[in-house]
């Protein structure tokens, strides 16, 4: 990235990060009315201290080595907590000054005749406008507050979904078959401080004693590198029937700028050998045969399918090739995307596909009667368990982190599915 280029984003970064500051700089003064040359100093000192950690992730961005990848996460992340919490406070201002500014002018033009009714007036709409602007600023706390706790604590608050699925034409000696997902882990968002948390989600996978394990791709944020001394945690994952793996859109490093399209090959075929080093079969459009009492499951794995700009590698046709027909399949494909565009238009589509890719944008509120993340605009399938036409995908929410470090109220997750035969 140029110098040129830096300076015009955060040109660009700078007019939208501060349009917020025309509600909170009088909110300050009006909230700290008897110190309120100190407040807005400190305010100024730390809104410009955190659009310097924007600066920062600019320049680091330049750096490939992973230890400047993570500290530009962070920074990031930083800069995005702050931002979203100015965002906040000024939404809760904007109805307020609608009414002010007119109320203003209400009272200027009355202030000769009303004079003493004006002033008390005046004294009754500044305790208000007081009272609001402390609450818009406390207001605004709870969200920074809480995006600092995603960062810190969030990203490591792993959390095991247990699902069950009924199919009626699942082969019966895999009634009862159980799986566990894990997707995006994104080992270059992860720190040394971070080893005793990817040990103890190794430990929680392993305590699920599932038949097989699925990684659905995204072992990187774009560089092979980034899993050097992390191999030695990931190989202890453990299943009886084996580790199977697809990649995801990061792991063909299209989000790096390379010196040249060879070595952006050499890394790919680096993200691939990762792999096979920490016990994977990776399925690079293809399939495997499991067998049990002589009955067939078939596991389909493609490379990634996404909508937009994203690769568009996935070739059912030669992933599928040599399936008989009505066999039970399964499909590994990253983005969920590719289920309703592609996947489904098959003519005897596979009856369970495994996705990840969404993240449910690291954010969000998950109760049994709600859910909410910004990621539903975008995705129709975002997380959890969808069914059309008879047909099944679950979204895992995944394990890592990709632009802002933290998770908040959409935790990393850990899948347990179990397949059992409907009955009729």
């Amino acid at each position: 990235m140029s110098v040129i280029s830096i300076l015009s984003r955060l040109f660009f970064a700078a007019i939208f990060y501060f349009i917020p500051d025309l509600f909170l700089h009088s909110a300050v003064s009006t909230a700290f009315r008897k110190n309120k040359r100190r407040a807005r100093r400190i305010y100024w000192i730390i809104n410009i201290l955190f659009f310097l950690f924007a600066a920062c992730a600019l320049l680091l961005n330049r750096i490939s080595d992973p230890a400047s990848i993570r500290l530009n996460l962070y920074f990031f992340g930083l800069f995005v907590s702050f931002l979203f919490t100015k965002l906040l406070v000024a939404l809760i201002l904007i109805p307020e000054d609608f009414i002010r500014y007119p109320m203003m002018l209400v009272r200027w033009f009355g202030r000769k005749r009303k004079k003493d009714t004006t002033a008390l007036k005046e004294q009754h709409w500044i305790s208000r406008r007081t009272f609001l602007a402390r609450s818009a600023l406390m207001a605004g706390a709870l969200p920074f507050g809480g995006f600092i706790y995603g960062m810190v604590k969030g990203r490591y608050a792993f959390d095991i979904h247990e699902q069950t699925i009924y199919f009626p034409d699942l082969p019966e000696a895999f009634d009862g078959f159980t799986i566990t997902q894990l997707s995006d882990i994104h080992i270059g968002s992860f720190d040394a401080g971070s080893r005793s948390h990817l040990r103890e989600m190794v430990q929680m996978t392993n305590d699920l004693q599932s038949d097989i394990l699925f990684f659905t791709g995204d072992i990187v944020n774009s560089r092979a590198d980034e899993m050097e001394g992390w191999f030695d945690i990931l190989k202890e994952l453990r299943a009886p029937m084996g580790k199977l793996s697809i990649l995801g859109n990061h792991d063909y490093g299209d989000y790096v700028q390379w010196k040249s399209d060879a070595e952006k090959a050499e890394n790919l075929q680096h993200v691939k050998e990762i792999h096979p080093r920490i016990g994977f079969q990776l399925l690079l459009n293809e399939h495997i045969l499991l067998e049990r009492n002589g009955q067939q499951l078939y596991i389909i794995g493609v490379e990634n399918w996404g909508k937009g700009d994203f690769p568009k590698l996935a070739d059912m046709p030669k992933a599928t090739a040599g399936i008989p027909e009505n066999a039970f399949r399964i499909l590994l494909s990253h983005d969920p995307s590719h289920w309703e565009a592609k996947v489904l238009q098959e003519n005897d589509p596979p009856q369970l596909m495994l996705s990840g890719h969404t993240h449910g944008f690291q954010m969000g509120i998950e109760t049994p009667a709600f859910r909410f993340s910004p990621a539903q605009f975008v995705y129709d399938q975002w997380a959890g368990l969808y069914t059309k036409d008879d047909r099944t995908i679950y979204v895992n929410r995944g394990i890592g982190t990709v632009g802002y470090p933290g998770r908040l109220g959409i935790w990393p997750e850990i899948t347990k599915i179990t397949l059992r035969k409907q009955l009729a």
